[in-house]
């Protein structure tokens, strides 16, 4: 009993620990929670209306692309192909909960319809190997890529292939089913809009009616915009009425940047020159390595000896220096003194230094045209003994034509010109055996080439115009920094961003350390790089940085590209949330648009009171004729697009001149329609115009930035509450 009474009187106590403990218990399982929601946050990439996209998904949807792209040889850079993984991931997402409202989907039915059909355009666009196509029909043939499928699944040793003409296909599959819900959506879309016989006649002969105009003109850059005077009240009153034009659906900043670019010294020069006159001294004389002088030298132009230069070809070294001249005028087996040429890369201009020796000269046709067919067989000997049996046949009377159809194969035509030699960097080594077996044949002589995978025969059927052709080896080297002139050029910049602690001082200081501050307005976080108007490659970091670290104010770190020779820093100087653009921040826009308008009211106070061109013309008017004007396509005025002036000429009577003076993008018209003519062949179907109408409708909702209109789907879009955080990644 003692016992039990002690235990009792350390209940309060007892209760108290275990309490501790729970709450310990509890709080340990809470922060794990909330370690879990912050890392799923840290992982996600986007979201719309509610679905969240995260890294990973996002990365196996640029990957199946990508194999896509890989199978069907077709090329996108990365930046890019992100970017359209994004657009269908943000399309798809809306489109389908829209369509589940709707209760609109795809069946299987309904897609192995479409495939055995094999007319629609994702088909086409995704599928373009010619084995995946009926050769009579032309159209994409289900049962020609149901038969590859099956031959990879039931070879074992090409089971990688089977794997990704696997992945290949779900992702096709995956597209087109997309593609047929989004057109159902649409059309179900257009089928809520109506149309009227009176509308579709309109735009019927607004398209289809060509005229002819006397066209007085007077351009606004003939009145000085010194001339001008923008007062507060005129930017304010431009604001408010193109306010529509200033709305944003993701956040922006505006930035000024500073680049640092680090050029080659004298020293850079001097040690590419030695290298260079190295080179040259190995390259003289006739028993001479001369593949592996040039690799051993780094050059950036591989030598091939069986893909020499036309004349075309060594224009691209040729930037102050004729080289096609020195290696006409020099000796076999020598070599040329040291020269120069630019060439542009990524937008950029690149400086190379280089010397060339010439192997010979000789007389070679400049393009040849062949056939060819690929030779079967279990290996390559058997394809070789089939080859040589093959080439009897032709020999013996039997055209290449008849052999490749006796071998169930279309036989292929081709042509090879000396201009593909120039390319010698692109062209892959199978290639360039074909062109030197083929440039070496004789006419209607069938032969064959061993390539990496298959026997190739073929004959040739045409050759061209002999011209001059220059066996060349070339040791070319750009002309770049050294670490020395690097880090030189890094502690000038670092001090000068050291002595800056806002934007202001970076503008301040600039001049003084010889640098050029650039302002950016509106920088989007999708953008790929910063940089106006030529983006600076590889500055996605600096994105980030403005969008993810970045408040007002604040000048980032220094962004190195020791790759491209580059420094640079950033500086916020706005802020600008989701909603429409304050009048500060686009007040170089809205200053034009006052100029513009204040530009046209002065003008057409100068044309006040004339009624005819003639008129016009004594009131200093430029006048022209302009043919062949239709609606809705842009008007050439001088060699500039005036967007609105095909639709006052289509509302215009012919032998009239128009009721009213017409202010343009570039500057103010008064025209007399004196030639009407339908379009030759061009009849009115209403139903096909009623059609028309509707889908253009469907597709012009709404008024956007700048003038711009956007699809309904960009109504959606600004609905689903659209986040976009592919900058932290």
């Amino acid at each position: 009993m003692a016992a039990i009474g002690k235990i009792r009187s350390w209940g309060p106590w007892l209760v108290g620990i275990i309490g501790l403990a729970l709450f310990g218990f509890i709080a340990t399982d809470f922060t794990r929670s909330c370690e879990t929601s912050s890392n799923q946050a840290r992982q996600k990439v986007g979201e719309v209306m509610g679905e969240k996209l995260s890294i990973q998904d996002y990365q196996t949807t640029v990957e199946e692309y990508k194999n896509l792209l890989k199978v069907t040889n077709q090329n996108i850079g990365e930046d890019e192909l992100r970017e359209f993984v994004w657009e269908q991931y943000v399309q798809n997402t809306i489109i389908a909960e829209e369509a589940e409202k709707l209760g609109l989907g795809v069946t299987d039915e309904e897609l192995k319809t479409v495939l055995e059909q094999g007319t629609h355009p994702v088909l086409r666009n995704w599928f373009i190997l010619p084995q995946f196509f009926n050769q009579q029909t032309g159209r994409f043939d289900y049962n020609n890529v149901a038969q590859i499928y099956n031959a990879f699944q039931q070879q074992q040793q090409n089971s990688e292939q089977f794997m990704e003409f696997d992945k290949y296909w779900r992702t096709v599959e995956k597209l087109l089913r997309q593609s047929l819900l989004a057109q159902k959506y649409q059309t179900l879309l257009q089928s809520c809009m109506l149309s009227n016989e009176a509308s579709a006649k309109i735009a019927f002969d607004g398209s289809n009616n060509v005229s002819e105009i006397v066209l007085a003109s007077l351009a606004y850059n003939s009145i000085n915009e010194k001339d001008v005077t923008v007062s507060d009240q005129d930017l304010k009153a431009k604001y408010d009425e193109k306010k529509e034009m200033f709305k944003w659906n993701t956040e922006t900043r505006d930035i000024k940047y500073v680049v640092c670019n680090v050029i080659p010294s004298a020293a850079d020069s001097a040690t590419l020159r030695n290298g260079l006159a190295e080179a040259a001294q190995k390259l003289e004389g006739d028993s001479v390595d001369v593949p592996a002088i040039v690799a051993s030298h780094r050059s950036v132009v591989t030598y091939h000896e069986n893909m020499p230069y036309n004349a075309n070809g060594l224009k691209n070294f040729s930037s102050s220096f004729n080289l096609k001249a020195a290696l006409d005028s020099m000796p076999e087996k020598h070599v040329t003194k040291q020269f120069t040429y630019v060439t542009m890369q990524g937008g950029k201009p690149v400086e190379y230094m280089a010397v060339a020796r010439l192997n010979r000269r000789f007389e070679a046709v400049d393009s040849v045209s062949y056939k060819f067919i690929g030779v079967p067989g279990n290996d390559f000997d058997d394809a070789t003994k089939r080859a040589d049996s093959l080439i009897a046949k032709i020999n013996g009377g039997i055209s290449i034509d008849s052999v490749a159809n006796d071998l169930g194969q279309k036989v292929q035509t081709a042509w090879i010109s000396a201009d593909l030699y120039q390319r010698q960097e692109t062209i892959v080594p199978d290639m360039q055996t074909v062109m030197s077996a083929v440039r070496e044949a004789s006419l209607n002589t069938p032969k064959y080439v061993k390539l990496s995978n298959q026997v190739l025969l073929f004959v040739v059927t045409e050759r061209k115009n002999p011209v001059k052709l220059y066996d060349v080896a070339i040791v070319s080297n750009e002309l770049r920094f050294f670490n020395e002139t690097e880090e030189a050029t890094y502690n000038k910049f670092s001090q000068y961003v050291s002595e800056c602690s806002n934007a202001a001082d970076l503008e301040k200081n600039a001049a003084k350390y010889g640098y050029t501050v650039v302002e950016q307005k509106n920088l989007q976080s999708n953008a790929f790089n910063i940089g106006s108007p030529q983006p600076l490659e590889n500055t996605r970091e600096a994105v980030k940085w403005a969008f993810a670290k970045a408040q007002e104010g604040n000048i980032s770190e220094i962004f190195r590209n020791s790759a491209e020779g580059r420094f640079l820093t950033v500086a916020v100087t706005g802020i600008h949330p989701v909603g429409y653009l304050d009048q500060k921040s686009v007040e170089n826009e809205l200053r034009a648009m006052v100029i513009k308008d204040k530009k046209a009211d002065m003008l057409i106070k100068k044309l006040a009171g004339a009624k005819t061109i003639a008129a016009a013309q004594e009131k200093g008017a430029a006048v022209d004729t302009i043919r062949q004007i239709t609606f809705p396509m842009p008007v050439n005025v001088h060699g500039q697009q005036e967007l609105g002036l095909s639709g006052a000429v289509a509302v215009t009577a012919k032998g009239q001149t128009c009721n009213r003076i017409v202010k343009g993008t570039n500057g103010i018209f008064l025209f007399e329609v004196v030639g009407r003519e339908p379009r030759e062949g061009a009849t009115f179907n209403r139903r096909n115009e009623e059609r028309q109408l509707i889908r253009n409708m469907v597709q012009l909702l709404t008024p956007s930035q700048y003038n711009r209109y956007t699809s309904f789907f960009d109504v959606l879009k600004e609905k689903a509450k659209v986040e976009d955080n592919r900058y932290q990644f």
